[in-house]
């Protein structure tokens, strides 16, 4: 790469393109949807900076990236070395090397692109080649320049902590500096997910729409600096830096080490929300999510059930109902371990992970054999990264856990095990091959997490590096993550932390499907899924049916229908009219799945943003034409006139068979309906009452 030959990164219908000024300084060309098409109209040193080093770019706004180097000098400036281009899975590996123009450090900054999805993949790595070690105090993935109007706004995913996670909340985007970061360790996502809308001009004339998502199972954040230009009325410019929160979290980087910073996966979209939803779940089918084709199975939870009074007897009861409702898999949650600390309550028993012989006293054997038996498969709950301090795992081992020189607090009376230690971590890859090695019918774990960092601290390091904590707790996390997933491979894995936590694109990599909240009030879930929809596909999305919030029992088997499916009843506490509503609804997931799980989603009636956000619809689209299946929900009372359901992603040549469902009766007989019809005029909107629902099964006439 030389002064005068830009460099392009074409993501698939929008990119960037990058030069290098006289001095070998780093500029941006042009981002967006025309970016890697941009030719340079001034001198290069005009340009901005691609990624603001501190004391190398305006003094004024916060830098991308702020190195200590290992003589105290506290500047770095950057120059560019080359660049490098390489195929990979059907896309590029761009590669732009930069070295300090006084130090042996490197930056080197890294593109992945993956054209048939339109998602670019983006982060930096730092090599130490300096004589000491540097500190790193501010460490961002990416750092774009962009220009929005004075009406552009951004949409973040926060919410007050458990129970109100996925809380959509859109706010323009005012002069001045936004930071939206998430702190914890293991459950920051309980605060805000690493997902950011950007909407950079909301004019009639522009569907402009960025996504954005933070791949890092820890603290992030998004750094949104807003200028105004000097001519009035012109565009402002916004730098948006996004990646791990380096709050409390500076790095100490030795000489010969190399830092990875949090690969940020991004799109611009001119199609609007609906175009970056589109391009989010084609990226994580194809780059992310394990088994991406396979259908999730009807699971059944007993939780709410028995919470962790429960014995063998009860249990096969509840296999037994599972087997007869027609749903594919039993998990047994908490509270089956822990033979001389027993697990009655969540004050002792973690990390002693032996079946306990009050409840199970044969072991895992006759619950796998009546799953067996009742044609269903078995899984398990498992909380491998915690210890309660009454425990014998705990009486062993009391140094292992997560602490500073301090006392350590407990958090649902419960400490964090210290994943930088090996013992620890072969401990934790242990506890996987205790519970599957002897009980071969387990083939679904539940990875849970239910307590933040605290006093974070390891012996593992020096104590001039304990701030390092926070990066290298998630790389050692993920390693027993790779490790539990090498050794036993056939194994489904949903990962939880207290409900929303850690859901996160990375993390995702080594699971199939996460639990987005511990509130399952249906009227919650639906503006919840609505906002995790936006990013990742409903095959990752577990959804039970609970009796959270005394909704009626149809509308919360409607509402879970629309995400992966599945239960969190007492079913021999079913009555004769409930038993038939959940076995309608199993017969419906049958047929609906397929669509719901991996199709294209079409987001149709908004319950969260408007003034009226009473009502809520959405379908699913089979991605090679054919069914779709559409859901209405009546959350409150009506505010405002009902909105038409008006269905954009049908064929409009088509006819179709349309069969309505109220899973409060059985299914009513067909009718036809024109594409173009369903299209222009959609359906009247059918519901009046709070907490109702409907479903339509859309068939083309003929298939």
């Amino acid at each position: 790469m030389t002064p005068g030959h830009p460099i392009r990164v074409d993501a698939g219908g929008w990119g960037a393109t990058f030069g290098q000024d006289r001095r070998g300084h780093l500029r941006q060309l042009g981002l967006g949807p025309d970016g890697h098409e941009a030719e340079p109209t001034a001198p290069l040193q005009l340009y901005p900076d691609a990624h603001p080093c501190w004391g190398d770019s305006d003094p004024l706004r916060q830098a991308a990236l702020r190195i200590t180097h290992h003589d105290g000098t506290l500047t770095t400036r950057l120059r560019v070395q080359g660049a490098e281009t390489s195929r990979c899975d059907g896309g590029e590996h761009i590669k732009i090397l930069c070295r300090d123009e006084l130090f042996s450090l490197e930056v080197t900054h890294n593109f992945r692109t993956n054209p048939s999805t339109g998602v670019l993949a983006q982060w930096i790595e730092i090599t130490n080649d300096e004589p000491g070690p540097v500190t790193l105090f501010d460490y961002d993935s990416i750092s774009p320049l962009l220009l929005v109007t004075d009406s552009a706004t951004i949409t973040q995913f926060g919410g007050s902590g458990w129970a109100d996670e996925w809380r959509w909340s859109t706010q323009p985007l005012h002069p001045g500096n936004l930071t939206l970061s998430s702190l914890g360790g293991v459950q920051p996502h309980l605060q805000r997910a690493p997902f950011l809308l950007v909407e950079p001009d909301t004019g009639p004339s522009s569907r402009d729409a960025i996504g954005l998502s933070v791949g890092w199972g820890s603290n992030t954040r998004f750094d949104l600096d807003v200028r105004p230009r000097p001519d009035p009325g012109s565009a402002r410019e916004l730098r948006l830096r996004a990646g791990a929160n380096p709050y409390a979290a500076e790095y100490v980087l030795d000489p010969g080490e190399r830092f990875v910073t949090p690969e940020v996966a991004w799109t611009w979209a001119r199609g609007g929300r609906h175009e970056v939803t589109e391009r989010f779940h084609r990226w994580v089918r194809a780059d992310v999510l394990r088994d991406p084709e396979r259908l999730r199975p009807i699971v059944v939870n007993n939780w709410e059930a028995t919470a962790m009074d429960f014995d063998e007897s009860k249990l096969v009861e509840l296999i037994g109902s599972t087997g007869r409702l027609g749903a594919d898999l039993f998990l047994l949650d908490d509270g089956w371990f822990a033979p001389n600390h027993p697990r009655d309550d969540d004050t002792k028993g973690l990390g002693d992970w032996d079946p306990d012989p009050a409840k199970l006293p044969n072991g895992f054997g006759p619950l796998t054999a009546a799953a067996h038996e009742a044609g269903i498969r078995f899984g398990t709950w498992v909380e491998p990264e915690m210890v309660n301090p009454d425990s014998d795992l705990f009486a062993a081992h009391p140094d292992w856990v997560v602490r500073d020189r301090r006392e350590t607090r407990q958090h649902r009376q419960q400490l964090v095990l210290d994943p930088l230690r090996a013992e620890v971590r072969d401990f934790e890859v242990g506890v996987f091959d205790r519970v599957l090695g002897p009980n071969p019918g387990i083939d679904y774990l539940k990875w849970d997490a239910n307590r933040p960092v605290t006093e974070a601290g390891s012996p593992a390091l020096p104590p001039e590096r304990q701030s390092n904590f926070w990066v290298d707790h998630v790389h050692a996390t993920w390693q027993v993550m790779d490790d539990l997933v090498r050794n036993h491979p056939d194994v489904e894995l949903m990962l939880c932390a207290s409900g929303g936590g850690r859901v996160d694109h990375a993390s995702l990599r080594r699971f199939h499907e996460v639990w987005p909240s511990d509130n399952t009030d249906p009227v919650a879930r639906v503006r919840m899924q609505w906002a995790f929809s936006h990013f990742l596909p409903a095959s990752t999305m577990a959804s039970h049916v609970t009796r959270w919030g005394g909704r009626p029992l149809e509308f919360a088997c409607a509402v879970a229908l629309s995400g992966r499916f599945g239960f969190d009843l007492d079913l021999a506490g079913l009555d004769e009219q409930e038993w038939a509503i959940c076995a309608r609804a199993v017969q419906l997931a049958r047929r609906t799945a397929p669509l719901v799980q991996l199709g294209e989603v079409e987001h149709l009636v908004s319950p969260v943003e408007g003034e009226d956000r009473s009502r809520a619809a959405i379908a699913y689209h089979g991605r090679d034409g054919g069914p779709s299946v559409v859901f209405a929900y009546q959350l409150d009372d009506p505010v405002g006139p009902a909105p038409a359901i008006r269905i954009a992603g049908l064929d409009a040549t088509a006819r179709y068979r349309v069969t309505t469902t109220d899973l409060r009766h059985e299914g009513s007989g067909p009718t036809t309906s024109s594409g173009a019809d369903l299209c222009s005029e959609g359906f009247e909107w059918p519901l009046r009452d709070a907490c109702t629902a409907l479903i339509w099964e859309l068939t083309p006439a003929g298939t």
